[in-house]
């Protein structure tokens, strides 16, 4: 039976292809001990396990939320990076998102206040 896989990789954020944010875990394989946290953990379907070697493989990157970095943060190995967050604070300010997500807000705001 094949394993259906969910594709959030064209989904955009915040008007960004995401697939143009290389915003993802990168594992280092030589502190990672294959306990599978971050497989089982990993609500946004990035990662596959490997079960003949024991260790997680980051197979759907652009899967990955950006900003997320709950599976880095619950590695007891210390395993997994991600970009710094200045790497990620120089994006939004590159892309005018904090500006886009205001109007975002407003957009709901008034939207509720319709119903």
């Amino acid at each position: 039976m094949k394993e259906e896989h969910k594709d959030f990789s064209k989904v955009p954020w915040h008007g960004i292809p995401r697939k143009d944010i290389e915003w993802y875990p990168r594992i280092i394989e030589e502190s990672c001990i294959g306990c599978g946290l971050c497989y089982l953990s990993c609500g946004r379907d990035v990662y596959d396990f490997d079960f003949k070697n024991k260790k997680p493989l980051v197979a759907r990157p652009f899967n990955c939320m950006v900003g997320c970095n709950t599976c880095s943060m619950i590695c007891t190995q210390d395993a997994i990076e991600f970009p710094s967050l200045g790497w990620l604070r120089n994006i939004i300010k590159k892309n005018k998102i904090t500006g886009r997500a205001k109007k975002k807000i407003k957009e709901i705001e008034q939207g509720k206040s319709e119903l």
